[in-house]
């Protein structure tokens, strides 16, 4: 109790509280405008925490995390356009109900939904972390190597439709990760002579090149071919449309309850998402429904089954990063980043030394949660404006915003040029079906993987069977062979009958 009063000390701060609703409010906004996403505007975000204190950064970047995932459901919702991939399931069913009249009640409920399942990921990460970093302080070289592999192929597999693509971008990753001053001996490598390289290659300049710059670069090539704008449907004035009864909540809480468990447990699983989460979920909830024909054609449980999933992955993805510093997902790496700057370094020990950080950081959680409902229930006709933006404001603004970002990060000019040319690089890579998300997850758990090898093999004098030798890597090393043995003959599988 006492340490839960010191933690609510550190957090219920008046600055605290209004980045909260500013990164919920910038949240909702990206997430709402399809073509934008939310790594991009965590990653647009995150230079501007470096100057503020831990926590601060830290409550605004959730509050974005948060606002982003549920701001897809909007466009989803209005014009069928999810503005978020984990939002694609919303769709389904929250746009034949505006299409119907209802737009205010999918709407409404799609926000209900999200918040209920922030709520109970929230309470899961609250409950299990502190015991898993229990366990995690018993890992050695062997053990972080091992977990880092793993992690990284899961992550390079469930990232895109191809498994080779998916594992080259992670190992371009540990590549990039590289450039600059070898951690064990010292030497400089891979900077090509050039001074700028020799600290490596700056964290900021790859996330925003890599999310922002690639995504308006693709923009601008969609809007060169003509794509149409889809059309927006107007929220009807009609104050039936706009109801939920309590009665129909109260039949729709089981749906949300499930949803919510199913996306508290993918988000702790390191690589898999909301997507996949909201999806899963959607399907569930359709084989249990007693009438799975209304699946598609405007079903209430549809819209509860993927936004109480989506947003219920958004608390649990922080338990293998503040337990194991490996993150759950791309914007759980962005965070990563925030936590380092500041001398945080997630792991069991962050724990024991950190607890009362830990404490406020977990009541924050809540906090956004709670405020989240407020900020989405009063600002929804602001959040319907904001899918209206044209691209041809939005975009150049967002490129003015990647320079200015990298600039106030680094303040190097040479670190802006490279945000750019990492933008070309993710163009490229969108262009030719490789996944992004590896490449970032690469680049973070590059320093993790080496270092523990590397440690590992001075322990064992050079014997790469060692590796084996322990329980928990040998577990995680023999998985990471079944995960990849396993998806590739399930890929053949398809690619032969089809």
């Amino acid at each position: 109790m006492e340490q839960f009063l010191v933690g609510f000390g550190l957090i219920f701060e008046f600055q605290n509280i209004i980045l909260m609703v500013v990164g919920l409010i910038v949240g909702i906004v990206i997430g709402a405008v399809p073509g934008l996403n939310v790594p991009l505007a965590v990653a647009l975000a995150l230079p501007f925490t470096f100057s503020l204190p831990p926590l601060a950064g830290l409550s605004m970047l959730i509050g974005i995390y948060k606002g982003g995932t549920y701001g897809g459901s909007i466009s989803a919702i209005l014009i069928n356009v999810p503005g978020t991939p984990a939002a694609a399931a919303t769709a389904l069913d929250g746009n034949k109900l505006a299409r119907n009249g209802q737009a205010g009640r999918a709407l409404k409920l799609s926000l209900y939904a999200s918040v209920f399942g922030e709520l109970m990921s929230d309470i899961l990460l609250i409950v299990l972390a502190v015991q898993i970093a229990r366990i995690a302080l018993l890992f050695g070289p062997h053990e972080f190597f091992a977990l880092g592999v793993f992690a990284l192929t899961i992550i390079g597999l469930v990232s895109g439709k191809s498994l080779v693509k998916g594992l080259i971008a992670g190992a371009a990753g540990i590549l990039f990760a590289t450039v600059g001053l070898d951690p064990i001996e010292g030497e400089v490598r891979l900077a090509f002579d050039v001074y700028e390289l020799t600290g490596g290659l700056k964290f900021i300049a790859l996330i925003i090149g890599a999310f922002a710059i690639s995504e308006a670069l693709v923009q601008v090539e969609q809007r060169a071919v003509g794509k149409a704008t889809a059309h927006v449907l107007e929220v009807s004035g009609d104050r039936a449309a706009n109801t939920l009864s309590p009665r129909e909540l109260r039949k729709l809480l089981p749906t949300a309850f499930r949803g919510a468990a199913i996306g508290s447990f993918i988000g702790a699983v390191p690589g898999i998402g909301a997507a996949i989460a909201a999806f899963l979920s959607y399907g569930v909830a359709r084989r249990l429904s007693k009438t799975p024909e209304q699946f598609g054609e405007g079903a209430l449980e549809g819209v509860t089954a993927a936004e109480s999933a989506n947003n219920g992955v958004t608390g649990s993805t922080l338990i293998p990063l503040l337990t194991l510093g490996i993150p759950g997902d791309v914007i759980t790496a962005i965070m990563l980043g925030a936590l380092t700057v500041h001398g945080l370094i997630p792991g069991p020990t962050l724990f024991q030394q950190q607890g009362d950080f830990v404490t406020a950081l977990f009541i924050g959680m809540l906090m956004v949660t709670f405020l989240h409902l407020v900020v989405g229930y009063l600002g929804l006709p602001l959040f319907i404006r904001a899918v209206r933006v044209p691209p041809g404001i939005l975009f150049p603004l967002v490129v003015i915003l990647c320079v200015t970002g990298t600039f106030v990060a680094t303040s190097s000019i040479f670190d802006v040029f490279v945000m750019l040319g990492f933008g070309v690089v993710g163009y490229l890579m969108v262009k030719f079906g490789f996944p992004i998300p590896p490449l970032l997850i690469g680049f973070i758990l590059g320093p993790l993987i080496e270092v523990s090898l590397r440690q590992a093999m001075i322990l064992s004098n050079n014997n790469a069977l060692d590796l084996l030798s322990k329980p928990v890597s040998a577990g995680f090393l023999i998985l990471t062979a079944v995960v990849i043995a396993s998806v590739g003959w399930q890929r053949l599988r398809e690619k032969r009958s089809s």
